[in-house]
C-alpha cells in the first residue's frame, strides 16, 4: 500500500510540473537553438498551452502532433494511475507491444513533422529550406536512385 501511494505521489508531481512547465517558457529547443532548424516536437509546448485553453485551431497550427500526443498523455496518466491501484504492469507491456508493432510508422510521423514544422512559418528559420533541401535529397537519393 504504501509503495502504490509513492507512486501516485510521483505521477501527481510529474503532472503538476509538466502542467507547469506549459505555462511557463522553461525549454528551448536545442534543435533550432544551435541548428537553426525544427525538431519533430517544435511548438508542442505552445501547442499543449492552447489545448488546455480549448483552442484546437492553434495547437494544429503549432504542430501537427500536437493533439494525438496530448490525448496519448492523458490515456497514459489514467493507464498509470489504473495500473498502480490494481498493482499490474499493463502500460508499460502494452507500450512495448506498440513500438514494436508500429515503429517505423512512429518514425515516418516524426519525419513528416519535422518537415512540417521547418515549413511553419511560427517556427520556420533560415535554415529551414537548407534543411528540407537537405533532407528531401536524401530521401531521393534513398529511394528513387
Amino acid at each position: 500500500m504504501k509503495n502504490r501511494i509513492i507512486k501516485i505521489l510521483i505521477i501527481s508531481i510529474s503532472m503538476i510540473l509538466f502542467y507547469l512547465s506549459i505555462n511557463h517558457n522553461f525549454w528551448e529547443c536545442i534543435f533550432l537553438k544551435y541548428l537553426g532548424i525544427a525538431c519533430p516536437g517544435c511548438g508542442l509546448t505552445r501547442a499543449f498551452r492552447y489545448i488546455v485553453k480549448l483552442d484546437i485551431v492553434n495547437a494544429f497550427k503549432m504542430n501537427i502532433l500536437s493533439i494525438p500526443l496530448f490525448i496519448l498523455l492523458i490515456v497514459l496518466f489514467v493507464m498509470l494511475i489504473i495500473d498502480i491501484i490494481k498493482d499490474k504492469s499493463y502500460t508499460e507491456k502494452i507500450l512495448i507491444y506498440l513500438w514494436t508493432k508500429y515503429k517505423y510508422v512512429i518514425i515516418i510521423l516524426l519525419i513528416i513533422s519535422m518537415i512540417v514544422n521547418n515549413m511553419n512559418p511560427l517556427i520556420m528559420t533560415s535554415n529551414s529550406l537548407f534543411f528540407i533541401a537537405l533532407f528531401l535529397f536524401f530521401l531521393y537519393n534513398i529511394f528513387v536512385r
